[in-house]
């Protein structure tokens, strides 16, 4: 990838408690994955987002754990957030709130993103998540997912919760606290991972809204450093990683989404040495790769999630990136992960 995805440390902040809490030692998987547990003391501080993937993932599946990144949002605390949720507490609506939150990315954990598409008062949110490589990805999901839960509850009140949830991971094999933190049906095995809710909610006024504190924190923020270089490029990919599943992932629908014709987006990608083509053949690969892990998914039904109308092409296409079959991959790694 042409950047390295990170994940705020405070997004972690609860993740050493709730463990003890289970009788689990934290801290033998977090030397494990290479993190430090004094960075969940400094909010400033990042993690490369497939170490955190590597983390969760291990821990639930070592510890039988499959809901651990929703066992962590149900802990969460406006801390996570870091500096940046004194400006998201303080917006008017969840508009604004997420549009704060695509500007002050950089700040965030920019491995997330949220895209929203509205119809006849319905909304849909699709989650977009940059894990690079292999790593797993479903804990990452869920936490991810959660944590935007969060954001529309700073806004609109603990008791909202969304009509339905949707992820593209398979369902957990006992029963979880999915349905207690989201408070709605929780659908496994879909083409998207996000929810689905009433579109007006979007621009719901938040009762008591402190616009001078608001601005306040906005100079507060702007005061902490620019946006990195490589900035279109960032936005692209986690468009692509959001819209790839729902078949969107062309170039004129990016576009058309962060509000450019097609020759002005070719044309700030290639001032950062990026084309869209390669840039959405690496992020299916990884993507494959990710679905891949889990043997429960077909690849017939990968193929779809990726965007492809056969899984014959989608075939064709790993074999020519990766020189071997999906399947023969998939099996290679469940050799290797045998003990």
């Amino acid at each position: 990838m042409p950047f390295v995805s990170q994940v705020r440390a405070t997004a972690l902040l609860d993740l050493p408690a709730l463990a003890l809490e289970a009788g689990i030692d934290p801290y033998t998987p977090l030397r494990e994955a290479q993190i430090d547990p004094a960075l969940f003391e400094r909010a400033d501080l990042t993690i490369p987002a497939d170490r955190v993937a590597w983390l969760l993932d291990g821990m639930a599946e070592r510890y039988d754990l499959p809901d651990l990144g929703i066992r962590l949002a149900m802990r969460r605390r406006l801390a996570n957030i870091g500096v940046a949720g004194l400006v998201l507490g303080q917006q008017a609506t969840v508009r604004e709130a997420l549009a704060m939150v695509e500007r002050y990315r950089h700040l965030m954990s920019d491995s997330l993103s949220l895209h929203v598409e509205e119809d006849a008062g319905r909304a849909v949110a699709m989650l977009g998540l940059i894990v690079p490589g292999s790593a797993p990805q479903r804990q990452s999901r869920e936490l991810g997912l959660a944590a935007f839960i969060h954001l529309f509850r700073l806004i609109l009140g603990d008791d909202w919760s969304p009509d339905s949830v949707h992820f593209t991971h398979t369902a957990p094999r006992k029963p979880t606290q999915h349905r207690r933190f989201f408070g709605c049906p929780v659908q496994f095995g879909g083409l998207f991972d996000g929810f689905e809710f009433d579109a007006h909610v979007l621009d719901k006024p938040k009762p008591g809204a402190d616009a001078a504190l608001a601005a306040y924190a906005k100079n507060l923020l702007d005061s902490m450093g620019a946006q990195a270089s490589g900035a279109t490029t960032a936005i692209v990919a986690r468009l692509i990683h959001t819209l790839v599943p729902m078949g969107h992932a062309s170039i004129a629908h990016v576009a058309r989404v962060m509000g450019r014709n097609v020759r002005t987006l070719q044309r700030d990608l290639a001032s950062e040495g990026v084309e869209f083509s390669a840039l959405l053949s690496e992020i299916r690969g990884e993507l494959a790769r990710a679905y891949l892990k889990d043997a429960s998914d077909p690849v017939d039904a990968i193929a779809a999630r990726l965007g492809y109308s056969s899984s014959t092409a989608f075939i064709r296409f790993f074999r020519s990136k990766f020189g071997v079959a999906p399947g023969s991959w998939r099996k290679t790694i469940a050799d290797q992960d045998r003990p």
